[in-house]
C-alpha cells in the first residue's frame, strides 16, 4: 500500500486518532477490523485534494462501503472506537476540534452556513404552473451560473466534478441527463438545492453497472447514468417511476412489455425501473414523461435525502 500522507498523518494526530490506513483501491475494510469488539465510533476520511470528512457509524465496515456506493473517493481512513450513547457528543467535538486546527472538512453541513429557512414546493409553482408544465415543455435559457458555482465550490467536490466530466461516457449522457432535467423537473433553476440534486459519481467498483450521473428527488433516484464494467464506452441508464403514475396515464406492465421491448423492466414493491442504452432511453423518456413528471413532483413534495453537485445542478438547469 502507498505511504500515508504527511496531511492525513497529522489530521489524524491532531483529532486524536490512533493509527490511519491506506484504502485506495479496496473494496471492503473488514480485514482492518477483524479483532475488534467495538464496530461503532467516529471515522476521519483524507479525500482527494488534502480534504477531510468527520462522520460516525454503528458499522464501521458497513459505513465505508456505503460511502463507495455513492461515489466518495477515499484515500486513508482512521477509526476511534466509541460506545453508541456517547457517538453523537463525541463527533461534534471532533468537528468543532477540527474546524479549530484549520483542517479543511468535505462535511456536507459546513459546505454553506444558510440560515435556516422554510420552504415548501407550492412557493415556487403554483398549481397553475404545475398544470401547464404536465400539458407542454418548457424551454430553459443558458446562463454562465454554472461556473461561478464551480470557482465557488469546495475543492474537494470539484475534484469529483472534473472527474466525472472525464468519464469516457461522460459527453454522451450529459445531453441526455439535461434533457431530462429540463423535460422532467418542474422549474429546475428555482427548485434545484432543495428539492431536486445531481451528482456524479466517479468511483471505480466492482460492480457490473457504475453510474456517473445521478439525478434525485425527495427521497428517490429518478435516473442514473453511466456503463457497464465490461463496456465502459457504451452509456446505459434507468429510470425508476411510481406505478400508479404509470396506471394513470395508461402504461400497464404488458403496454410497456409491449411499447418498449429493448427494455429491461424490473418491478419493485411500488415503482418500476426501466433501463436500456442511451439512445433507446431518450425514447423512454419521452414516452414516459408525464408519468415521470407525476413521480418526480410527487417526491419533490417530500424532503430531500440527498445533496448533490452544485456545479453539475447549475449546468442541467440551464
Amino acid at each position: 500500500m502507498a505511504k500515508i500522507s504527511v496531511f492525513g498523518m497529522n489530521a489524524a494526530f491532531q483529532l486524536g486518532f490512533k493509527r490511519i490506513a491506506d484504502v485506495r483501491g479496496m473494496t471492503s475494510v473488514v480485514s482492518l477490523f477483524e479483532n475488534s469488539m467495538i464496530l461503532s465510533g467516529i471515522y476521519l476520511q483524507i479525500r482527494p485534494g488534502n480534504t477531510a470528512y468527520v462522520g460516525k457509524t454503528n458499522n464501521m465496515p458497513a459505513r465505508f462501503e456505503n460511502h463507495l456506493a455513492r461515489g466518495t473517493v477515499i484515500e486513508e481512513l482512521a477509526f476511534m472506537p466509541v460506545l453508541a450513547k456517547h457517538i453523537d457528543e463525541k463527533e461534534k467535538q471532533i468537528i468543532a476540534l477540527a474546524e479549530k486546527k484549520g483542517i479543511p472538512l468535505e462535511n456536507l453541513a459546513l459546505r454553506e452556513q444558510k440560515p435556516a429557512r422554510e420552504k415548501t414546493l407550492s412557493d415556487l409553482i403554483t398549481e397553475e404552473e404545475i398544470q401547464e408544465w404536465l400539458a407542454e415543455e418548457q424551454k430553459a435559457k443558458p446562463t454562465l451560473l454554472w461556473y461561478q458555482t464551480y470557482q465557488a465550490m469546495h475543492p474537494g467536490l470539484r475534484h469529483q466534478f472534473d472527474l466525472a466530466r472525464a468519464h469516457p461516457v461522460w459527453g454522451q449522457i450529459f445531453p441526455l441527463a439535461r434533457k431530462f432535467v429540463l423535460s422532467v423537473i418542474p422549474k429546475p433553476e428555482d427548485t434545484r438545492e432543495d428539492f431536486w440534486s445531481a451528482t456524479a459519481y466517479t468511483k471505480k467498483t466492482e460492480e457490473v453497472f457504475s453510474s456517473v450521473i445521478r439525478i434525485h428527488a425527495g427521497s428517490a433516484t429518478l435516473i442514473s447514468l453511466g456503463s457497464f464494467r465490461f463496456s465502459p464506452f457504451a452509456p446505459w441508464g434507468w429510470v425508476e417511476i411510481a406505478k400508479e403514475d404509470l396506471l394513470k396515464t395508461g402504461f400497464t406492465r404488458q403496454r410497456l412489455l409491449n411499447d418498449l421491448p429493448f427494455a429491461r423492466i424490473t418491478e419493485k414493491d411500488n415503482t418500476i425501473q426501466i433501463g436500456a442504452g442511451l439512445m433507446h432511453l431518450n425514447y423512454v423518456i419521452e414516452t414516459l414523461k408525464v408519468a415521470l413528471r407525476r413521480t418526480a413532483l410527487t417526491q419533490m413534495k417530500g424532503g430531500l435525502l440527498q445533496r448533490g453537485n452544485p456545479a453539475l445542478e447549475c449546468l442541467l438547469a440551464n
